[in-house]
């Protein structure tokens, strides 16, 4: 993990990922902006931002809470922290380095929202795994995540966008692959003011995603797709941007919550880890 996140968010690359250029990339335009609508935070929630790069995001969110509320976010590259300490200033609003697949210097069950933003393609499983153990710990009983990553579906078929593109040895591999858990293809994402990023996806199956997180006692309370549309792309990155546009979702947004013992597991302590999703749940509002 380090290797990775060192590579891709350093001294060099840094100056793409801050202030609103990291929203101006596609991961940020039909990713992280849907997102932030979705989360709908209410005055006097408690945030914690993992893997919080620049901070951008991260200062959006500790407008939302006001001052009665906090937003913590947390980054594994100092260059990050750096930044974000110097350029995303608000009372509310603080930043620490820290390793989020270790135990967090945070207290139990201490926040009302956890938040991940193009996080989790970043971890290998076994690090994935860890971090929703810290979800599990960090989160309140009343409380709830959201994350967006790499869809699962995203490389099963072939697609061509200038503006973000991936190593075709790489997706070869992958699509070759019998195990494709784990399996690391680079790639290129270009911002709207013309520069250009190193980026990295480390694939993980919809399945692996979901018993890493009920393995941490965490529930799937609501998921997203989120496609890449193509009248945004021609109207932001150009039609000369699109030569196949993706026939499969991009992004991919997860809402987690604690588990809870349903009714009839209770008393043989058994964990009904897919309830809500078996019932249709609703998308969690903070202010409901």
């Amino acid at each position: 993990m380090s290797a990775l996140v060192h590579n891709l968010y350093n001294d060099e690359t840094i100056g793409q990922w801050q202030h609103e250029k990291t929203m101006m990339h596609s991961s940020g335009i039909w990713g992280r902006q849907p997102v932030l609508k979705y989360l709908r935070l209410r005055k006097g929630n408690l945030v914690v931002d993992l893997g919080a790069g620049a901070g951008y995001p991260t200062l959006q969110m500790s407008a939302c809470v006001g001052s009665a509320g906090r937003v913590i976010g947390i980054d594994l590259s100092e260059a990050m922290v750096t930044a974000a300490r110097a350029h995303c200033r608000a009372d509310n609003l603080f930043f620490e380095h820290g390793d989020i697949t270790q135990r967090l210097l945070l207290t139990d069950e201490l926040a009302d929202v956890v938040t991940g933003f193009m996080v989790l393609h970043n971890l290998h499983l076994e690090r994935m795994r860890a971090m929703f153990g810290e979800v599990g710990r960090i989160l309140k009983s009343s409380g709830y995540a959201v994350f967006l990553t790499m869809h699962p579906d995203a490389f099963e078929k072939h697609w061509e966008l200038d503006f973000l593109s991936y190593d075709a040895f790489a997706l070869r591999r992958y699509r070759d692959s019998v195990e494709k858990e784990n399996i690391q293809i680079p790639g290129r994402a270009r911002n709207t003011a013309g520069g250009e990023n190193s980026i990295a996806t480390v694939y993980h199956s919809r399945q692996a995603v979901i018993q890493a997180t009920h393995d941490a006692g965490l529930s799937l309370a609501d998921e997203q797709d989120l496609w890449i549309d193509r009248e945004t792309a021609v109207e932001i990155f150009g039609p000369q941007s699109i030569r196949k546009m993706p026939t499969v979702p991009i992004y991919w947004m997860l809402v987690l919550k604690r588990a809870v013992l349903s009714d009839q597991h209770a008393a043989d302590g058994v964990l009904d880890l897919e309830a809500d999703v078996r019932r249709g749940a609703q998308p969690i509002q903070a202010n409901s």
